[in-house]
């Protein structure tokens, strides 16, 4: 009869019926009358003796069994989900899953100790990981030279990857190198020192970075020498006056008050270096204006203003005016006036002789070129004509007037009598021509216009930098032709090159000639006369005149000419029937097998 098999704490495990071996768990459970049941028993004894030694793991643990890992060299018991270690910490590159409060885990990787909180691992130690370097907030005790507080002294030392870059330390004091060394450090200050920074500046790129309330130095002046009222300002001390700041590396631009309220902006630099008024637009930068120690000038020649036509100076001073003068003139101006001088006076009067025109009692001496506008007696240069016509747009209108530039600065007149070194446009009588629907006005008989390289309808001819002329057709008679061949376009049957014979066949119109076969022209590279131009895809085969020839065998000069392999052209011997040229030379002439020929 079986007999039923409980664990510990009375729960059913298994029923194990008679004769038989039960394998539920990793020991074998013998029934009753089982024959050779010793040896089973006996190995159930060696396994619970060795705690089941292997590689690896029970296949069916139950709670509390027992497994010694002879990988890991670890005892480890199982508690219903995984083996755990017995004693020590389970090691592993990453975090273990499935650990309980307490249990240890050895990180492999970065040789640190944690404990498993419920929720996480804290870090045990050590704090940093050798394998990544040493980077600590370390405490250490130092001394100072005899010159300064010897010490001892408590400081702080910041490690990042094993290079200490800062010290803190509520004293200060110099550091006595020859008991305790610690590099690129010398003075220690209180608060925080950075590495290499013993005038209080650091000589490196280690940088204090963020907000910071005070500062006793800035560029290695104290901070009392830099003092803000309301708006920046920069106030000196009060044994050096006011000698204000300055910008550059070598002090070029100062800015200073003197003698209590001159207020000074000075270029310190010399030789005449100029001092420039930059303005940036949506475009570039630009420079309105430039001081010299000989005057000030615009940036650009010709380019700005100085005041606005609702905002202008009320009187301006000088010795000398050179330029255009618009407005009101008090005084006498001498000299060449070039330009136009624009008076509003009724008793302005010229002198023929003397060139001089009167407002009132003032007079303008001195060569006049131009114009005069308001009232005069007499105009001696314009020969009593006052009445000034920009337009000629209409005949008749602009009669009896004298002709001025209108605003585009052209002078227009119906027709101009005289010499001109240049033409946009030349007449075209077409008065016995049919007028053409596409002229410009469709009726004109005359019309003005203008050469072009370009074959451009209704334009007059112009050669290019070859002396060449396009055109879409050409009507007249030809006395020459630069080429030596007439050809007409075909459809090959695939592109030949220059000098291939060709017959009729082939997919197409024409294809590469044969023996025995009668050939009809050989493909031109240069026609002289090309028909049937406008055929789409078609190749120029010369029917008649002088073409270079692909030549097969041995040709002379003289020989008759008939259809050879491969699109190339043979030596008659004797037949004639085929005859479509006559060789010019001897392929014996020849490095190649192009030859000169006479197409019939």
């Amino acid at each position: 009869m079986a007999y039923e098999v409980n664990k510990y704490n009375n729960v059913f495990l298994t029923s194990v019926a008679d004769g038989t071996i039960d394998t539920t768990t990793d020991l074998r459970l013998v029934g009753k009358n089982y024959a050779g049941y010793g040896e089973v028993q006996n190995e159930n004894f060696v396994h619970l003796l060795e705690n089941f030694a292997n590689t690896t793991a029970p296949p069916k643990a139950i709670i509390g069994q027992i497994w010694f890992d002879t990988a890991a060299k670890k005892l480890k018991f199982y508690d219903g989900a995984k083996f755990k270690t017995a004693g020590g910490a389970e090691a592993s590159a990453s975090a273990p899953s499935g650990l309980t409060v307490g249990d240890f885990w050895w990180d492999t990787v970065a040789k640190q100790l944690y404990t498993y909180t419920g929720t996480g691992f804290t870090l045990i130690g050590p704090i940093a990981s050798p394998d990544l370097g040493t980077s600590i907030i370390s405490p250490a005790v130092v001394y100072g030279t005899l010159t300064t507080a010897a010490g001892p002294h408590t400081i702080l030392k910041v490690i990042a990857d094993g290079k200490t870059i800062a010290v803190i330390s509520k004293t200060a004091f110099t550091l006595d190198n020859s008991k305790n060394a610690i590099d690129d450090f010398t003075v220690i200050k209180k608060g925080i020192t950075l590495v290499k920074s013993q005038t209080g500046v650091s000589t490196d790129d280690f940088t204090f970075w963020g907000t910071a309330s005070n500062a006793a130095k800035l560029g290695g002046f104290t901070a009392d020498q830099y003092i803000k009222t309301g708006e920046s300002a920069f106030i000196s001390e009060v044994n050096f006056g006011d000698p204000g700041f300055q910008v550059g590396d070598g002090n070029d631009l100062r800015v200073r008050v003197e003698n209590g309220n001159d207020v000074i902006v000075e270029n310190r630099l010399g030789n005449n270096i100029t001092f420039r008024i930059t303005v940036t637009d949506d475009t570039d930068e630009r420079d309105i204006a430039v001081v010299k120690s000989t005057g000030i000038e615009p940036g650009v020649s010709n380019a700005y203003t100085l005041g606005a036509i609702t905002k202008r100076w009320s009187n301006v001073y000088a010795t000398t005016f050179n330029g255009a003068l618009n407005g009101a003139v008090t005084g006498n101006t001498t000299g060449v006036h070039k330009g136009n001088i624009i008076a509003d006076d009724s008793t302005v009067l010229i002198n023929a002789t003397t060139k001089q025109i009167g407002f009132a009692t003032a007079n303008i001496v001195g060569t006049l070129t131009g114009s005069v506008t308001g009232s005069a007696s007499t105009a001696s240069n314009a020969n009593q004509l006052n009445n000034l016509d920009p337009s000629a747009t209409v005949p008749g209108t602009a009669i009896s007037t004298i002709a001025v530039r209108n605003s585009s600065g052209n002078i227009l007149a119906n027709q101009f009598v005289g010499i001109a070194d240049k033409v946009d446009r030349t007449f075209i009588d077409r008065t016995n021509v049919i007028v053409d629907p596409a002229w410009a006005d469709g009726t004109a008989s005359t019309q003005y216009r203008t050469a072009r390289l370009t074959a451009t309808a209704y334009s007059i001819v112009a050669r290019d930098v070859s002396g060449d002329i396009t055109a879409n057709i050409f009507k007249g008679t030809a006395t020459a032709a630069r080429y030596a061949d007439l050809a007409e376009k075909y459809l090959a049957d695939q592109d030949y090159v220059p000098g291939t014979v060709v017959m009729i066949g082939g997919e197409k119109e024409v294809t590469a000639s044969d023996v025995n076969t009668r050939a009809v022209g050989v493909v031109s590279a240069d026609p002289a006369f090309m028909m049937n131009k406008d055929l789409e895809g078609g190749t120029y085969i010369a029917l008649k005149g002088r073409v270079p020839c692909k030549a097969y065998g041995s040709v002379a000069k003289g020989d008759r000419l008939v259809a050879g392999p491969g699109g190339t052209a043979m030596a008659a011997h004797g037949n004639y029937a085929n005859v479509f040229a006559v060789a010019l030379e001897s392929t014996g002439t020849r490095t190649g097998n192009i030859i000169e020929v006479l197409v019939l």
